[in-house]
């Protein structure tokens, strides 16, 4: 289905900010495109430069909701659309929920709005318990663990936003996890007993939610096919609260920021290493086993 049909279909009130965002990128890149439009025209139409736009179609930028409007209108947009692009605009401009933190890195904000949107999540942990898992006590000490060092009140920050997160995998439409972790991740000690057996504990009631399937890739398992460390795939279903289809979108955290992937080619390779990595890795009685195992050794 073309983009600009879904568009006319979505109820955009219910978008976060970021989605909505990407959603509106994608939508005025697409229609100019479909008009044959060049940039540099429809900008000047805009009254704004070049580079701007460019950067309002890679989702880096927002864009007043009149501007978005015109634009739409200027390609060939039914009213519909030009109303949809307009209220997606005005969407983008709210603040998340995560904007009262102080804490939060810029390259980290895009992806605290597409968590809060996404439908299904896949991912790899390799060092460390996934967030999503972790509990009070062992996500304050990973937030002091952070290099530059953190204030005392960001590192709260930190754990309050960690738990906040967590609300999605409770209630209703939860968010469906499907994890991978390294054996390692599961062996690091953060803390010591007195953080690690609750810890543990915790992570057998987590994967014990019907929402959540969770599989340790155990040391014996030999050569590991990625060797970027970890990621996290978002899925975004076409019959999602929004009614529209958004695709997947990879993440990657490292030193310098973050990565966003979002090309077919991209989240089609990843998804292939995740589907490597649950196929060799332990089954879910399998790594509970182990998981329990682990949690005797701090007894």
């Amino acid at each position: 289905m073309e983009f600009h049909s879904c568009l006319r279909r979505c109820r955009v009130a219910e978008a976060s900010p970021t989605v909505a965002r990407r959603i509106l990128a994608k939508a005025l890149r697409e229609r100019r495109e479909a008009a044959r439009i060049t940039g540099g025209k429809a900008a000047g139409h805009a009254g704004m430069h070049a580079g701007t736009l460019s950067r309002v179609e890679s989702a880096s930028t927002r864009i007043q909701p009149g501007t978005a409007q015109l634009l739409m209108r200027f390609y060939g947009a039914s009213d519909e659309e030009c109303e949809a692009a307009f209220q997606l605009a005005h969407l983008a401009r709210r603040k998340g929920w995560w904007r009262s933190y102080k804490s939060v890195p810029k390259w980290f904000e895009p992806y605290l709005g597409l968590e809060a949107d996404a439908v299904f999540l896949r991912g790899y942990q390799d060092q460390l318990l996934p967030e999503l898992f972790q509990t009070e006590e062992y996500a304050h000490l990973v937030a002091q663990a952070s290099i530059p060092a953190l204030s005392e009140v960001e590192v709260r920050e930190r754990v309050e936003i960690c738990l906040k997160r967590q609300e999605r995998l409770t209630g209703l439409n939860p968010l469906r996890l499907d994890v991978v972790m390294s054996e390692s991740a599961l062996r690091l000690e953060v803390g010591g007993a007195t953080t690690m057996k609750p810890q543990l504990s915790s992570l057998l009631e987590r994967c014990d939610l019907p929402n959540v399937t969770c599989r340790i890739f155990p040391y014996s398992a030999g050569a590991f096919p990625h060797q970027s460390g970890s990621f996290t795939s978002l899925s975004f279903e076409e019959k999602s609260q929004l009614g529209f289809s958004f695709g997947e979108v990879v993440y990657q955290g490292h030193e310098a920021g973050a990565s966003y992937l979002e090309d077919e080619d991209t989240t089609t390779r990843f998804r292939a290493i995740f589907e490597n990595l649950r196929d060799r890795a332990l089954s879910e009685d399998g790594s509970r086993a182990l998981i329990e195992r682990v949690l005797t050794e701090y007894s």
